[in-house]
């Protein structure tokens, strides 16, 4: 972590300023991608030094935009809101640590809709409401018992798509229900939208009574399109969904694929990854890297990997599927890529570096998105998408 400096600098971050490539102008997304190829190129980047010493990244959890194409960016650990011009000039911090108005705990996710930046604070159990200054608005408490929030998103006409994991109490190892449901825009529930049944956990109770999760389960995705829609996609088969909030299911497609099995190099992968928290007779705690023989034992791996493990839409309604298990060669990773109507248009190579933005806020020629390198460094980066 980086120490805050006392002294306050005033600083213009540089920013690359790249010119498009003559045979990117004019050409849409949905054409580019029809080249099999396309190579995410950085514009801007945001980092530490940007801020000049007056901030610092700790851990970034979600990025938002406004309407003047100004960026937020949630930071976890710090428990603020980052505030930057389109440009990358960091305009200041939304927030600190707490639990009264206009203080975070945990901010995990956040959206910007009709002028109103919505936080929603994992510790805290709520949304917290503010305008486009950062005042406080006002809280809407987030109901565990009605399940687990994991994702919201804003619909153009200030609504919102909420996605919520629900577990069976009574029967701990009965399948989780998730559902897509359709908020307003005060965080009133107003409709399910769509509602599907995953295992991803299993519960024992010897040694000690605790969840083990199931490796490579399939999950729900979703994201919201320019104009409303909500492209959602069940990972169990290789099938997508497009929801309109108001008239419901309005087109569906299935894509073919080739099933990727687990290997005994990503079970010893999996429990390698594992850390076990041990305590001490003094009250002291220690890690251990690997699972424990209990976890092993009751660890159920499937044969296949899930087709997909993320879905992300674009400015135009393209909508971009990141494959599950496909070998990374030195040319790049590979997307699948469809258009509105959910008409392939290939998969696609993604060269020079780039990777699957599990992040993505959508602009007319790219994306903005959030990375972290090997070091443990956060950043903030504007792609623009060529070919």
């Amino acid at each position: 972590m980086k120490p805050v400096l006392a002294a306050v600098i005033i600083m213009i971050p540089l920013c690359s300023v790249i010119i498009p490539a003559a045979g990117d102008q004019g050409k849409s997304l949905a054409e580019i991608f029809r080249t099999g190829k396309v190579r995410f190129v950085p514009e801007i980047t945001i980092t530490d030094d940007s801020m000049a010493g007056k901030s610092f990244f700790s851990q970034i959890s979600d990025i938002a935009l406004d309407n003047q194409g100004n960026l937020y960016a949630s930071d976890s650990k710090e428990n603020n809101v980052k505030k930057f011009d389109p440009s990358g000039f960091f305009l200041g911090t939304i927030g600190r640590a707490g639990q009264g108005p206009g203080e975070f705990s945990y901010p995990t996710e956040i959206e910007f809709s009709k002028g109103r930046l919505y936080v929603r604070e994992l510790m805290n159990s709520r949304v917290s409401i503010l305008d486009d200054k950062g005042t406080f608005l006002k809280s809407v408490r987030v109901e565990m018992q009605e399940g687990q929030w994991q994702n919201m998103r804003a619909l153009p006409d200030g609504r919102f798509a909420v996605q919520r994991e629900k577990v069976n109490r009574q029967d701990l190892n009965a399948p989780q229900e998730v559902f897509i449901d359709l908020f307003s825009s005060a965080l009133e529930f107003i409709k399910t939208l769509y509602r599907h049944e995953i295992r991803r956990n299993q519960y024992i109770t010897e040694p000690l009574r605790t969840n083990v999760p199931i490796p490579f389960a399939p999950q729900v995705y979703f994201d919201v399109t320019q104009d409303g829609k909500v492209v959602i996609g069940s990972s169990g088969k290789y099938e997508i969904e497009i929801h309109d909030p108001d008239k419901g299911k309005v087109a569906a497609f299935s894509h073919s694929y080739a099933p990727v099995e687990v290997t005994a190099k990503d079970k010893e992968l999996y429990f390698g990854g594992m850390t076990v928290m041990m305590g001490g007779s003094s009250g002291a705690t220690s890690q251990k890297r690997g699972a424990p023989e209990y976890i092993v034992k009751n660890t159920e791996f499937p044969r296949h990997k899930p087709p997909f493990v993320n879905i992300k839409v674009d400015v135009d309604g393209n909508i971009w599927v990141q494959p599950y298990g496909l070998t990374i060669d030195k040319d790049g990773p590979e997307m699948d890529v469809f258009d509105k109507q959910g008409r392939s248009l290939g998969r696609v190579r993604i060269e020079a570096g780039g990777a699957f933005p599990y992040w993505m806020v959508p602009l007319a020629e790219g994306f903005w998105t959030i990375k972290i390198n090997e070091d443990g460094e956060w950043s903030l980066v504007k792609y623009r998408v060529s070919k």
